[in-house]
């Protein structure tokens, strides 16, 4: 049985809900909707894993793995339901990560993934969403949360927006080569 705590609904700027809930194995045809409808800038902003068909299916095969939860929001509409917001939380954490976050980690720490759809950017839906998610960390137990691969330097939204959760820059590191480098920040979260 799920466990409710982990789903709750948000409003948008327009006043229309949508519910934030874990992935479920049924959402291969709105998650590879929303991945396939992402813009070539948010898919240079977020990078975990590849915005495909074949990737939703794989992932919503795999909705009840225990070490990550994968977070929706879902707006429903007259032509069904559609995935607005995705969010990882996992207890898995990346190599890179590891190394560069170090004795920073500590014990029950998670990593999280935040993404909105391009039409649904900047209306709040992001933070009400991340929101929601750091809170369920704490009911999965985590103690920490940090961010996955870290968050961009020139990614102005999206480190105000962890700012306003209450993470703090721990770190930077460049992704890149030559003059392609990109700066990164590494930012953490104590429950």
């Amino acid at each position: 049985m799920p466990d409710e705590r982990l789903s709750t609904a948000i409003t948008l700027r327009d006043g229309r809900r949508a519910l934030v809930r874990p992935l479920e194995p049924t959402d291969v045809e709105p998650l590879s909707a929303y991945f396939l409808g992402l813009s070539q800038q948010t898919r240079r902003r977020y990078g975990p894993h590849p915005f495909d068909r074949a990737t939703a299916e794989t992932l919503c095969a795999a909705a009840d793995d225990p070490e990550t939860t994968r977070f929706v929001a879902v707006l429903p509409g007259p032509e069904g339901d559609a995935i607005i917001g995705y969010m990882i939380l996992t207890r898995t954490i990346w190599d890179g990560d590891r190394q560069r976050y170090g004795r920073a980690l500590g014990g029950a720490c998670g990593c999280f993934a935040p993404s909105v759809a391009d039409a649904y950017q900047s209306q709040g839906i992001g933070a009400q969403m991340a929101a929601h998610v750091v809170r369920a960390a704490g009911v999965l137990g985590l103690r920490r949360v940090i961010l996955m691969g870290g968050v961009q330097a020139t990614n102005y939204r999206a480190r105000r927006l962890y700012a306003r959760l209450g993470f703090r820059r721990v770190g930077d590191f460049c992704t890149g080569h030559g003059d392609g480098q990109i700066l990164n920040y590494d930012m953490a979260l104590d429950l």
